[in-house]
């Protein structure tokens, strides 16, 4: 039994010896053969292919790829050859680069350049200018005849730039008696109208002392009622007096004043040395 499994075994091993070494491929029996010889036979224009040696391979791959177009060789179709056996070194094949779409990058990346350096720079953002601060200002009082002269300097400024305003300060009127020739007069008359009991002031105007008032009104109606009534007590010798007359004042106002007219304006005479004041 041992023996016939020992023969059986060297009968297969000798099959498979057989088989592997392709012996049967006439019988259509082998295995597939590695080197596969068809694809070698599949080549198209075998001719064109170049095999290069390492260090020819070395060269080659060293070799600028920017070499103009016109100059550069047709490129060549790459076919791997069929290895003879696993001992034999490896050849290298190498087809030369194509240069057409390197020449086209290379070119479209100087345009870029070009475009790039010849762009200007872009300009700092200019910050926006402040706008200039105005005020509204105001000066007065000015009368009548101070107005007169104003009133054309004021024309020189820009329409609806100025606006005169006027106001009426009403007149005050005094019942006085004087003007008498000494002190001494006058403090027997004051005695002599204190025992009328009728109460006395001085007259405070330069130009009516030394006098005695007898009261102060607004208008002159009240200040003829009281003298009026003063004859009836008996004080003789008094009468009315416009102790300050009616009068017209001005006042320019400027809503929106800068800089540059404020200095023209202080700069004016007729502004008699009245200061710009501020309108709140």
């Amino acid at each position: 039994m041992i023996r016939f499994a020992i023969v059986l075994l060297l009968l297969a091993n000798a099959g498979y010896y057989v088989f592997s070494q392709g012996m049967l491929r006439s019988l259509g029996w082998g295995p597939e053969d590695p080197s596969e010889p068809e694809r070698v036979q599949q080549q198209v224009k075998p001719e064109a292919l170049r095999i290069l040696t390492p260090q020819e391979a070395k060269q080659a791959q060293e070799q600028p790829r920017t070499a103009p177009a016109e100059t550069a060789p047709a490129p060549a179709p790459v076919a791997a050859p069929a290895p003879a056996s696993a001992s034999e070194p490896a050849a290298v094949a190498v087809a030369e680069p194509a240069t057409d779409t390197a020449d086209k990058t290379a070119a479209e990346a100087d345009k870029l350049a070009a475009k790039t350096t010849d762009k200007p720079a872009d300009k700092p953002a200019e910050k926006p200018e402040k706008p200039e601060k105005k005020e509204c200002l105001v000066a007065g009082n000015f009368d009548a005849k101070q107005v007169d002269a104003l009133r054309l300097q004021l024309a020189k400024l820009p329409e609806g730039s100025w606006r005169l305003d006027s106001s009426t300060s009403a007149g005050r009127w005094m019942v006085y008696v004087g003007k008498f020739s000494s002190q001494e007069a006058l403090d027997t008359r004051r005695d002599e109208l204190r025992a009328l009991d009728i109460s006395t002031d001085r007259a405070r105007i330069a130009s009516l002392e030394p006098g005695i008032s007898l009261g102060r009104f607004s208008s002159e109606e009240a200040a003829e009622r009281h003298l009026a009534s003063m004859g009836k007590k008996g004080v003789s010798g008094a009468k009315v007096v416009v102790e300050r007359p009616e009068a017209v004042s001005y006042t320019v106002r400027w809503p929106k004043m800068d800089a540059v007219t404020k200095k023209r304006v202080q700069s004016w005479h007729v502004m008699d040395g009245k200061d710009l004041r501020s309108c709140s």
